[in-house]
């Protein structure tokens, strides 16, 4: 099984670098720009299925990378990305002056800690970790996931032996495209290509 990995396009917060998560933005001119590279580069594959997280970002991105009249896109929102509550749309100066104490308590302990109005870390994997697990009992040879840097990430940290620590040791970048290979009950991350070199 070869599961292709594909983090959204570019967005005006991932460009002025603030955390977001459930925040329902499009793609920016960057973005776009990232998509139809990737569309290039994936365009001789004939998936089995595409899966998409359900936030605008991601759906964006496959539609200009794939041939809508080919491939349905199945939607689910276990790929969303980890809703950052009251973090959302701000940058790490302004939690650090405005929301000392929960940013704190998120340092702290940032797998565990729910940040409010949001979602834990733990939370936000186990979601990540049920929809993984069951793309890789299906049968299908070739699978396209479109989603979000956390998520891709955390299937990392899975396929890593569930060290969750990892998560901060590795990047996905905006319109990386990371191929996962499950194969003789072996699962192993065997490129990561980056939309820009």
């Amino acid at each position: 099984m070869n599961i292709y990995l594909v983090r959204h396009g570019e967005t005006d917060n991932n460009y002025n670098k603030t955390y977001y998560g459930k925040t329902d933005c499009s793609l920016n001119n960057n973005g776009r720009y990232q998509a139809s590279i990737i569309k290039n580069r994936i365009e001789k594959i004939n998936f089995d299925k595409v899966f998409t997280s359900k936030m605008k970002r991601a759906k964006e991105t496959a539609h200009i990378i794939l041939d809508d009249s080919k491939y349905e896109l199945i939607e689910d929102e276990r790929l969303n990305e980890m809703n950052m509550g009251i973090f959302e749309g701000k940058d790490h100066k302004e939690l650090e002056e405005n929301y000392s104490v929960e940013w704190k308590n998120w340092c702290n302990n940032w797998k565990e800690y729910k940040i409010p109005n949001g979602e834990s870390y733990i939370e936000f994997y186990e979601r990540v970790k049920d929809f993984f697990e069951e793309i890789l009992r299906g049968k299908e040879k070739d699978i396209l996931v479109v989603a979000h840097g956390g998520v891709i990430k955390s299937i990392y940290s899975y396929i890593l032996g569930e060290n969750l620590d990892i998560f901060w040791k590795i990047s996905s970048r905006n319109g990386d495209i990371a191929l996962i290979k499950y194969e003789y009950g072996n699962i192993y991350i065997d490129s990561i290509i980056p939309v820009e070199i």
